[in-house]
């Protein structure tokens, strides 16, 4: 029986300004109503959403019993706001004060300072259960998991720390206090199994996946489309909440769960590509990446190492289904190094999953996915549908901020992952969202010392999570290998064969008991065989690679080049257009709006991927942004120096598919090699832009292990070249090395000095803590970051923060603007607000300035600003508008002057 005080404990309320419409019914929610709609949200995500892989880890230290670790879980997640039953947070709000005042309770407010109401339920939790004679480290565990559900936890010695007696609450609050967790516990079922709770500590690694679910049960329970407020409790509500959590997946948008089939592993590699990819003979690689996860008996990491163009990212989906059905996982994250290579990923998992025949719910998460057509049709079908039908299907609840993981499916930037491995606020919610996926990691090469930190702290929270991991590179260093291995398996590992490529690298996850067995490494073959000339073309005037471009496409052809940064880009592209012609010539980086950057990629895989138009003479300036990831293909190549392992990516790029009408200059593969000059007794001149991106040690490297190449015989000559650049031993002639030996010694300090800065602000090694108050001891994010900020990207990428703008030119008056991007037409109002589609067209003018020079930014950020008619709206109201003059003359900012246009995108130069 609920006593008539309890009863007008309240959890929700409705306050004007907040956002919120007035709700329908009651205006606020009681405690104990809200205790019980949170432990029947935990139960739903127990049954519906988490996956049995996960479900294992959360009972493992119960025996494995289900049931007891779902009981636990609902309890949790109902306990979660204890803290709400003491004087402060009863106070905050002045009716339901005057209520429990005029009932008889006292509301004391004399007390000063702040103390989360979640950090009390923690207390409070933890003085009951060791009143119940539970040991201290298992009510620790509960009373963290309770304080954290804000997404940080208190510090090492937080329990120790005196709380106010009226902060807490004296005389009638402590049998009030009491009554809310016995509502909690008899609720949510937890009564028959306190006792074996008692002396029960999950994993470090559980109990932050753990943690996750009760965050995640209490945002369920907040909701009110999910949970109406209802005022003062009534009888019979236990019930009323349960027959309401039924539609929680319908609130979240994730209908179902993807389900991997369960025949994968008896398809054989050719049935489970013929019917997901119609591939009638799968590569060796693939057979091989099948046949391996096919043979394994629990959670590892496999690491695929194989040539450009040999379907690796095929091989990897269909690993990723074969362990997700055999090792109990429901889930997909495929992580990409850009916004580009994550966009055409996305739709091939699309084709992928439609194969399949799956109904599930898939996100695009980088900061400009909403963009994405495929992504954006599929949010938009979801916004007007009734009820989700068959087939993949987006979500605008896991737009939310801290959710993008949470979707079955998910297809990300890097960055998404990385900020699992932060610590973060609700991170482990993070966590929970990669703990009942397999998680597929492309290009693992391409990160320097500091997202390498992050990412082998992220590794290890994986492992010890056990959840299977699929790692894709073609160039990695024997050193970067192994160290990747070692993060993920949480112990020295000795691997073997490493003259064998392509290879595939398996190491199990940690086992609580043993050292694990020793990691294995399966040869694969190859039957594709391609010879590249190798050209060094110094470049001392900036018509060189001009004329050579020239030279190359006489007969026609299909030339890509890449240069180390933007302005060598448009430069070349300037010259080549006056040469060749506008048609002749395309230009592609990462300085262009969303709108024209969404053209140039569409254009770019049409036009030069499999079955593309070809057409010739053409050719296509680039920075990095096309060397990873993207399925083009051209007939020869020119790059600026750049370490070996991109080298051979941008390789990779070239005579990637067959063509039948190459011309006879580039009938044989070849790349030319510029962007340095040559000097007397001494490693090459580079480029300022390329001595920042790479610094002078690999480039220098590189430029020495080509010296002895004509013809580089791929797939071969990859590990030894790779091994050779990354290696200690001496390159180059004997002038150079005092040179090199310093250059080597400053590469060493940077990379050592990245690291450092990766582990102040990564999640503490879940092998080396003992409990979740060790993990937010130094917050790196304060609680308003969001994952899409520029603040926040720079922790996960490190350099400057850059400022994401809305580039409109300026119109004759005040009130008005135009768009910049090409085929983008019609005003756009700055004096009221946008109508719908008017805001999709200004979400597409979206470009993000270069954060070299700070001050640019600070200048940027003092032009740009949001117009006051915009500032309610959804999607416009943190849009920060910057405007070119009406003339399209230059705009002056910081010392440089910016102009737009869609050929060359936005070009910055010095006034």
């Amino acid at each position: 029986m609920i006593s008539e005080l309890a009863r007008l404990l309240w959890a929700k309320t409705w306050r004007k300004g907040w956002g919120r419409e007035v709700p329908p019914g009651a205006s606020w929610h009681s405690l104990i109503a809200h205790v019980w709609d949170s432990g029947h949200a935990g139960g739903w995500l127990w049954d519906h959403l988490l996956a049995e892989r996960v479900r294992r880890l959360l009972a493992d230290d119960l025996g494995g019993c289900g049931e007891s670790a779902r009981a636990r879980l609902s309890w949790l997640a109902a306990d979660h706001d204890l803290g709400k039953a003491t004087p402060p947070f009863a106070g905050l709000d002045v009716q339901r004060r005057a209520d429990l005042v005029a009932a008889g309770l006292t509301v004391d407010l004399s007390v000063k300072g702040v103390l989360p109401h979640g950090w009390l339920s923690g207390r409070l939790v933890y003085e009951f259960l060791c009143d119940e004679g539970w040991d201290p480290a298992a009510a620790e565990f509960v009373a963290l998991t309770l304080a954290g559900h804000h997404g940080i936890f208190p510090g090492v010695g937080w329990l120790g720390e005196r709380v106010k007696p009226k902060r807490r609450g004296t005389g009638a609050w402590k049998p009030l206090q009491a009554e809310v967790h016995k509502a909690a516990v008899v609720g949510s079922g937890a009564a028959p199994y306190q006792g074996e709770w008692s002396k029960s500590l999950p994993s470090v690694a559980a109990q932050l996946v753990q943690a996750g679910a009760v965050t995640l049960a209490d945002w369920l329970a907040s909701n009110e489309d999910l949970f109406p407020y209802e005022g003062r409790l009534q009888d019979g509500y236990l019930s009323t909440s349960a027959s309401r959590v039924g539609r929680a997946g319908e609130v979240m948008g994730v209908q179902a769960a993807w389900t991997p089939d369960s025949a994968t592993a008896r398809m054989g590699a050719q049935g489970l590509f013929r019917s997901r990819f119609g591939v009638e003979a799968p590569r060796d690689v693939q057979t091989a990446v099948y046949d391996l996860a096919c043979s394994v008996t629990g959670p590892g990491l496999m690491l695929i190492e194989a040539p450009m163009g040999e379907g690796k990212t095929e091989a990897a989906l269909g690993a990723a289904e074969v362990l997700a059905a055999r090792l109990g996982a429901n889930g997909v994250f495929f992580g990409l190094p850009t916004q580009a290579t994550a966009n055409q990923i996305f739709r091939r998992v699309l084709k992928w999953l439609k194969r399949q025949g799956a109904d599930t719910t898939v996100a695009l998460a980088h900061g400009k996915a909403a963009r994405q057509e495929d992504y954006r049709a599929l949010l938009h079908a979801a916004a007007e549908a009734d009820e989700c039908g068959g087939g993949a299907v987006g979500s605008k609840w896991i737009l939310g901020r801290y959710r993008a993981l949470l979707a079955p499916v998910v297809v990300a930037t890097v960055d998404q992952l990385l900020l699992a491995g932060l610590a973060s606020r609700y991170v482990s919610v993070r966590m929970l969202g990669l703990a009942g996926k397999v998680v597929v990691l492309d290009e693992v090469h391409a990160y320097d010392a500091y997202m390498s930190g992050l990412l082998h702290g992220v590794l290890a929270w994986l492992g010890a999570c056990g959840v299977p991991v699929v790692l894709l590179s073609a160039t990695l260093p024997a050193k970067q290998r192994a160290e990747l291995v070692q993060a993920y398996a949480g112990r020295p590992a000795e691997l073997k064969d490493d003259a064998a490529y392509p290879r595939l690298t398996w190491v199990d996850a940690p086992s609580p008991v043993g050292e694990g067995a020793v990691p294995r490494v399966v040869a694969a073959t190859t039957d594709r065989r391609l010879p590249v000339k190798v050209t060094m073309l110094p470049e001392p005037d900036v018509t060189t690679v001009a004329d050579e471009a020239k030279k190359l496409l006489a007969d026609g052809g299909c030339l890509l080049v890449i240069r180390n940064t933007v302005a060598r880009a448009q430069e070349l592209a300037e010259q080549l257009r006056q040469a060749l012609g506008d048609e002749a010539v395309t230009l592609m980086h990462a300085r262009f709006t969303v709108a024209d950057r969404r053209r140039l990629e569409t254009g770019l895989v049409e036009q030069f991927g499999p079955g593309g138009t070809r057409p010739m003479p053409h050719v296509v300036v680039a920075t990095q942004v096309v060397e990873q990831s993207l399925d083009v293909s051209f007939d020869a190549l020119i790059t600026d120096l750049c370490p070996i392992d991109l080298m051979f990516q941008r390789i990779g790029r070239e005579h990637r598919h067959p063509a039948i009408n190459r011309p006879k200059l580039m009938k044989d593969a070849q790349v030319v090699v510029t962007g340095f000059q040559d000097r007397p007794d001494a490693p090459p001149q580079v480029p300022r832009g390329s001595r920042t991106v790479y610094g002078e040690h690999l480039l220098w490297r590189t430029a020495a292990a080509l010296r002895d190449y004509a013809t580089l015989e791929l797939p071969g000559d990859i590990p030894t070249l790779v091994n050779c650049v990354y290696g200690t031993e001496a390159l180059g002639p004997d002038s150079w090395q005092e040179e090199l030996a310093a250059a080597a010694r400053a590469d060493e300090d940077k990379r050592e000095r990245m690291a450092d800065q990766a582990r102040h602000i990564a999640l503490k090694n879940p092998h080396e803590v003992e409990t979740l108050a060790e993990l937010h001891d130094v917050g790196a994010l304060s609680g308003d970051d969001d994952e899409n900020t520029p603040q926040v990207q720079a922790l996960v990428r490190l350099g400057q923060p850059s400022l994401e703008v809305i580039l409109l030119r300026a119109g004759d008056t005040d009130g008005m603007a135009f768009p910049v991007s090409q085929g983008a037409e019609g005003p756009v109002p700055l004096d009221r607000l946008p109508d719908a589609a008017v805001v999709e067209t200004v979400l597409d003018q979206a470009i993000r300035l270069p954060g070299w020079s700070e001050k640019l930014t600070d200048a940027a950020q003092e032009a740009a600003f949001t117009p006051a008619a915009w500032k309610d709206s959804a999607w416009l109201g943190s849009a920060r508008v910057l405007l070119p003059p009406a003339d399209g003359g230059a705009l002056r900012l910081g010392g440089q002057r910016l102009t737009y246009c869609p050929q060359e995108g936005l070009t910055v130069s010095s006034s």
